[in-house]
């Protein structure tokens, strides 16, 4: 190559992931957030049984940027699968319309596990620990999707998984971050329901969180698309 024209530069942490910890109850690894909610959803819908419901997962481009381009979560991709399958079945508009109102997404993202040097950046109730399973996140702005219904949902699913669930809520007088659910929430008018697994050192090139969360998340998504 005598002269590159452009090109896309990435970094990446190449150290495999390890089991750490007197008893290696810790996972570390690069790029927990958030790509161990993208392989949960792989393997929930792996193992997933057929049934008369039309199972999808999407593993979107860009959130930490913010969404907006052609592969993220404000992009049209979603959208376009849920019409092709709902032409391809002889579904006009409204009827698409009314499935998408019928419908449920699971928006799975990592959550800020409490940090021991750091325990004021929580609210004391709603203070996710690791290894003390997903974490249901809810916002007052609407920077998570979850509703009412929507947690009363997710809370009920992961009774019957035998899951363990915490609840985030973040301070009020502090900022919260977001996730892809509201976007989704609001593109397609999907009930979406914001979970995640808690960790530590978020963004930075080696993440860590609990080793028993990663299965947790699978059961309850398996349990989701039951």
């Amino acid at each position: 190559v005598e002269q590159v024209a452009a090109f896309d530069a990435h970094l990446f942490d190449v150290t495999p992931a390890a089991l750490i910890g007197a008893d290696a109850t810790l996972l570390a690894s690069a790029r927990l957030d958030n790509q161990l909610s993208c392989w949960a959803a792989v393997k929930a819908l792996a193992g997933a049984p057929q049934g008369e419901h039309h199972l999808v997962i999407v593993l979107n481009d860009h959130e930490e940027v913010g969404s907006d381009s052609t592969t993220g979560a404000g992009g049209p991709l979603l959208e376009s699968v849920i019409s092709a399958v709902c032409e391809a079945e002889g579904l006009g508009v409204a009827a698409r319309h009314d499935a998408m109102s019928r419908s449920f997404c699971l928006s799975a993202d990592n959550a800020h596990a409490v940090h021991p040097n750091y325990v004021e950046r929580h609210d004391p109730r709603h203070a996710p620990l690791i290894n003390r399973g997903p974490a249901l996140k809810l916002n007052g702005n609407q920077r998570y999707a979850t509703t009412s219904r929507g947690a009363a949902l997710i809370r009920r699913t992961a009774e019957v998984a035998d899951v363990p669930l915490q609840t985030f809520v973040s301070r009020n007088n502090m900022p919260c971050g977001s996730t892809i659910g509201p976007i989704t929430a609001t593109r397609l008018g999907i009930e979406c329901i914001d979970v995640g697994v808690p960790q530590l050192s978020m963004h930075s090139a080696r993440e860590l969180c609990g080793a028993d969360d990663p299965a947790r998340l699978v059961r309850l998504m398996s349990a989701f698309l039951s």
